[in-house]
């Protein structure tokens, strides 16, 4: 096995010692393979001889159970019940050819070989010498090996079928040429940074979805599964390398759900759910099958996550595909006060700690680190990294090293009121902030000309998108407004809600819609609000005159049936607002207002447009000039 690890670290023993060691592995090998359903030949306890006195003294005698295929629990090692017997066939005629090649007739397998005191083993200094290291290395093996299936040529073109490649690279076109007319010879950016957002966006909102617990498999309900039990995975499920399937009682119908924990990305094309490992897993798959350059990142805290390369930036850009967000590194610290320990990012080329990516308190992260010798974990990753290096340019991946390095050895500082984790120059804070405009409209704020009646404009939360007259469809909430602040799509996959919020730490929000008149017409508005706590929602209408003076503003209030002042009236009747204005009004503004609500969630205690993922034929927000 060319990137194999353990026959690299076996050969680097004595003459006699790769022979012994080899035949350890050899014969376990054997047994194993002769006795598949054996569970005793696939259950290594660590203060057994073997273990203790036949490999842990010597190069690449645990780091080839490993490789097997091999994990730890407690005080033992066992080779799952679904292992491959391919791979172990394969590793026994490697290190057969290594023992052979080690094999002569002045240096034979010592008798001696069986008490650790007959041989002087040589200990390399950065060896699995140390059993703290052990399951370390575990983890590590097990995410370098996992993150090749991303190379798969089927399996990304599997991938890419179920992505809406053209729509997604149309939108990242027209995010990007209107950011380039504001922003011409100065910006770190191309159309592929703003294709990463498209991707994440329609991954969390459109593709993957969240499961806490999965929906009975008979009557439907989820409300009313619990969890019941954990199992082992079936034939079917290990296929897709499901590690665990946790069971679901139904309280209704008594009827018991299996969620296999499935592992292998092509499987979760088909799923499209799960939780954090899952929606990292196949996002990971997403880019690659995208050409983009990516990790798949793991939090030794629990969660995990994605890092893509950006070309124009020159740098690894942090992507949770569960929080739709990009290059926001510091939010787990810094917005849900995680204690980092270790995170480490995984390639198809490279194994790398990132740590100090993700952390401004890199003194208190150190303390913290304690599951693995340091000097250890960065001579072991080096060396995963050195059995693929031929896999990228060598001279482009050590440019990229020097730079990240360069970022690592930077502590971060957290600025008094910067919002959760978004640091100057992230893209997409620029964009929520309205610093990038989303369309050319934008520019100077978008405005609805109504020149001719009847006209209908309606928004549907479900699928973000707008309907014009005529059937005309454009998407995203942010497309056609006339200003925002503050303001974010939520959508709640396992309450199947979604709505319109302040963002995270805000203390208020607002958006507009603008229509310029050339004609007397009046107005029926349905507007949708709900609120919480003490959330609070306002609504108003904002009239301007010929000269662009605004004349009048006036609350529209559901709880006041009836309201007039000098330019403007209304009548709410039947969930409608009916409005009429004089000739003097040119122009209108819609403005809603999201204000107040209590505690850490404030921000959600005020929401617009909130409904079911399944309406997709309801609109909360609909406007029509008669």
């Amino acid at each position: 096995m060319s990137d194999s690890i353990g026959l690299s670290r076996i050969k680097e023993n004595s003459k006699i010692e790769i022979q012994n060691v080899s035949k350890v592995l050899l014969d376990l090998l054997d047994n194993i393979l002769k006795n598949p359903n054996e569970s005793k030949f696939r259950k290594l306890k660590l203060e057994s001889e073997l273990i203790a006195s036949k490999l842990m003294p010597f190069s690449g005698g645990l780091e080839i159970l490993f490789e097997i295929g091999f994990q730890d629990e407690d005080d033992h090692f066992f080779l799952p019940d679904n292992f491959d017997p391919k791979i172990l066939t394969h590793f026994y005629y490697l290190l057969k050819k290594v023992h052979d090649e080690n094999s002569d007739k002045t240096c034979t397998p010592s008798p001696g070989f069986l008490c650790a005191q007959a041989i002087e083993p040589k200990r390399p200094e950065f060896g699995l010498k140390n059993i703290k290291n052990l399951s370390f290395a575990n983890r590590l093996n097990q995410s370098f090996n996992h993150v090749m299936i991303y190379e798969d040529p089927d399996l990304k073109q599997k991938c890419s079928q179920k992505i809406p490649v053209n729509r997604l690279k149309s939108s990242a076109e027209k995010k990007y040429m209107s950011f380039m007319q504001d922003n011409q010879d100065k910006h770190p950016y191309n159309q592929r940074d703003f294709l990463v957002l498209e991707l994440l966006e329609w991954f969390k909102n459109e593709f993957f979805r969240w499961i806490n617990q999965p929906d009975c498999q008979s009557c439907k309900s989820n409300k009313a599964v619990v969890f019941f039990k954990n199992d082992k995975p079936n034939i079917n499920e290990i296929t897709w390398m499901a590690g665990n399937v946790e069971v679901y009682k139904c309280s209704n119908c008594q009827t018991l759900t299996r969620f296999p924990r499935y592992n292998h990305p092509s499987k979760l094309l088909d799923t499209r759910g799960g939780r954090c490992g899952e929606w990292a897993n196949c996002f990971c798959l997403v880019l690659r099958s995208m050409d983009f350059d990516a990790r798949y990142v793991l939090d030794w805290t629990d969660h995990v996550w994605c890092e893509v390369y950006s070309e124009s930036q020159k740098r690894w850009l942090h992507a949770d595909p569960c929080e739709n967000t990009l290059d926001k590194p510091l939010v787990y610290e810094h917005g849900w006060n995680k204690q980092l320990t270790y995170i480490i990012a995984f390639s198809r080329y490279e194994c790398l700690d990132v740590t100090w990516r993700y952390s401004a308190k890199h003194q208190e992260v150190l303390k913290r680190r304690n599951e693995c010798d340091e000097m250890w974990l960065v001579n072991y990753t080096n060396e995963m990294t050195k059995k693929r290096i031929h896999l990228v340019n060598r001279k482009e991946r050590e440019m990229r090293l020097v730079a990240e390095l360069v970022e690592f050895l930077s502590p971060k500082v957290i600025k008094e009121g910067e919002d959760v984790g978004r640091q100057s120059g992230s893209l997409q804070w620029r964009i929520s902030r309205g610093e990038i405009k989303a369309v050319n409209e934008l520019i100077n704020g978008f405005k609805f000309k109504i020149d001719k009646v009847p006209f209908t404009l309606k928004y549907n939360t479900a699928k973000n998108e707008y309907l014009k007259q005529n059937n005309d469809i454009v998407v995203d909430w942010k497309s056609l407004v006339y200003g925002y602040s503050n303001i974010r799509l939520k959508v709640e996959h396992d309450w199947k809600m979604c709505y319109l919020e302040r963002e995270k730490g805000s203390c208020q929000g607002f958006l507009e819609w603008c229509f310029h008149l050339d004609l007397k017409a009046r107005i029926n508005l349905t507007f949708n609000w709900s609120v919480f706590e003490s959330g609070e929602v306002k609504l108003k209408l904002i009239g301007i005159n010929q000269s662009g003076q605004r004349i009048t503003e006036i609350n529209l209030d559901k709880s006041n049936l009836n309201k007039k002042n000098l330019f403007v009236e209304y009548k709410f009747w039947n969930e409608q607002f009916r409005i009429d204005f004089k000739d003097d009004v040119k122009e209108i503004i819609i403005r809603a207002e999201l204000h107040n609500g209590n505690g850490q969630n404030a921000f959600q205690h005020a929401q617009l447009f909130r409904q079911s993922l399944s309406d997709i034929d309801k609109y909360l927000f609909e406007i029509e000039f008669l």
